[in-house]
């Protein structure tokens, strides 16, 4: 069975919209506080400052802004991943990790559809 090529721009747009819908569920709500001496609401604000700014480089015509963003997003999911405390075997770990090799996709190959 041949992979079907043509669903590849609707897969990695779906990518951006689940990259989204993840930060607002899990950082969103921190970005509210408004909690300013703390770190985790500078890194939920990055979070979801370079989130929003994945989707907008899907309609950009060069890839700059989607693989400034997936390194971004990268970096701070590396940091989440290095700073986790707590169970490993926990789906809140597991989906971090997912989160950051989405962004390590969208670094790697910026818009390109083939």
């Amino acid at each position: 069975m041949r992979p079907l090529r043509f669903l590849l721009p609707l897969s990695t747009f779906l990518f951006r919209i689940g990259v989204v819908f993840f930060i607002y569920v899990q950082y969103f709500n921190d970005v509210l506080e408004l909690s300013f001496d703390q770190l985790h609401f500078y890194l939920s604000s990055l979070f979801s400052i370079f989130g929003i700014l994945l989707v907008f480089g899907a309609f950009a015509k060069r890839q700059t802004l989607t693989v400034l963003s997936g390194l971004i997003l990268f970096l701070l999911g590396l940091y989440e991943i290095i700073s986790f405390i707590g169970e490993w075997l926990t789906i809140e770990f597991v989906s971090t990790v997912f989160f950051t090799l989405v962004a390590l996709f969208f670094l790697c190959n910026g818009n390109k559809h083939r």
